[in-house]
């Protein structure tokens, strides 16, 4: 589906053959020899929603409310004696999906009027193509857990976007997924909609922003920024995704169509991605399959000490303690600071892993620790578990440790 402008713009006789295409269209449709009424034809005023009409079949084949009266407002003008008339994007666009043409130049090329009529349409179309299109290719962490990229095309002065996403298929060919929307700039942001042809209708597509600073954005080579849609499985899905500028559409579909993913995109990508299965929970247990273990996790808040005992013989004591109203985590040792923290329940439950960034007069930069949640079931509040991680010389440690813990 090649990008439409923001209004399609149509001379008086041209609307006239589309208008005449939409009545035949309708017709065949529901059967009827005649045309109801314009009210009940368009679907406004007094009309009958429950017999056939306009408005409900081109809503049908979208996702957002038809006027009813628009088309019919239109044609009005025309038959007033108006020159051009306007169509706005989404609505000529759902009008040539409920013809079966792609787009406006399938239209034009099966209807060709006079010589100076189809130069005058022709020139219509192209007045509003003369910006500048940019081309990007599209990384983001997609379905079966590898890396995918995509055409990303932006004309109309950043005012519109078309994505073409290409899926790997096991034959070696590529399966291309479309979608098309608007851009709008926020301060120092850019915010993207799009919709999608799902079937013989349009459904709405994935919300992204990216930040451009206070820089032009044709002046941009990469876009970093964060999508939210659905896949491909219906699961509802968000992550990280970056835009790298082509020189040219021939080199956008050539790298597009290349497997090789470049390691500096791999880098910021790979895992960045969040995804919700497609499930209505009945209550808070079935929210996760880590939901049944909450009762634990419900037990963490207190306050800890870990005595690190390296290979080398010598300890490191590290102090925090878990706040019971949001499970932040708060340091207790003097000049060390966690600049980064992760707390996860594994093998159902039976082991806890704290995972640390430090910055200041500690051992470590960062370091995982294991150690069984035995603490949390009984009075002996002392536990042993292991850790690895890297020294703040940058050598690779590991070694054994001591929990204390204190319920607060």
């Amino acid at each position: 589906m090649k990008i439409t402008p923001n209004s399609l713009v149509f001379t008086a006789e041209y609307f006239k053959i589309l208008i005449e295409k939409i009545h035949t269209k309708f017709l065949e449709h529901h059967g009827l020899i005649h045309l109801p009424k314009a009210f009940q034809l368009y679907g406004y005023g007094s009309y009958d929603d429950n017999k056939p009409n306009l408005k409900k079949d081109l809503e049908a084949l979208g996702s957002e409310f038809i006027n009813g009266k628009y088309l019919y407002d239109k044609y009005r003008d025309v038959q007033k004696g108006k020159p051009l008339v306007k169509l706005n994007q989404y609505y000529g666009q759902l009008v040539f999906l409920y013809l079966g043409y792609k787009d406006f130049s399938g239209f034009l090329d099966e209807h060709q009027l006079s010589t100076a009529e189809h130069e005058k349409q022709q020139h219509l179309i192209n007045q509003h193509n003369d910006d500048i299109t940019y081309y990007y290719l599209n990384y983001y962490f997609g379905e079966d857990d590898t890396i995918l990229k995509g055409q990303t095309i932006i004309s109309q002065n950043w005012k519109k976007i078309q994505h073409i996403f290409m899926y790997p298929m096991q034959d070696g060919t590529l399966r291309e997924h479309y979608s098309s929307g608007s851009i709008q700039r926020q301060g120092d942001t850019i915010t993207i909609k799009t919709s999608t042809l799902s079937g013989d209708r349009y459904i709405q597509g994935a919300s992204e922003i990216y930040y451009i600073g206070h820089k032009t954005p044709s002046s941009i080579n990469y876009l970093i920024g964060t999508y939210c849609t659905f896949d491909i499985f219906t699961n509802s899905v968000a992550g990280r995704s970056i835009l790298e500028k082509c020189e040219s559409k021939e080199e956008m579909e050539e790298k597009s169509k290349s497997p090789f993913i470049p390691p500096y995109i791999a880098l910021e990508v790979r895992n960045k991605r969040i995804v919700n299965d497609k499930m209505v929970p009945r209550n808070a247990l079935e929210l996760s399959s880590n939901s049944p273990y909450a009762s634990l996790y419900g037990k963490l808040p207190g306050t800890y000490k870990l005595t690190f005992h390296f290979e080398e013989g010598f300890t490191e004591i590290l102090k925090f303690k878990i706040l019971p109203t949001n499970y932040q985590i708060i340091t207790l040792t003097e000049n060390v600071y966690i600049e980064k923290d992760r707390i996860e329940l594994l093998n159902k439950g039976s082991v806890v892993n704290f995972r640390f960034n430090f910055s200041g007069i500690i051992a470590f930069e960062r370091v995982n620790v294991y150690f069984k949640t035995y603490y949390l079931k009984n009075k002996n509040r002392n536990q042993e578990g292991v850790f690895s991680g890297i020294d703040n010389e940058n050598r690779l440690v590991k070694g054994t440790l001591t929990v204390g813990f204190t319920e607060d």
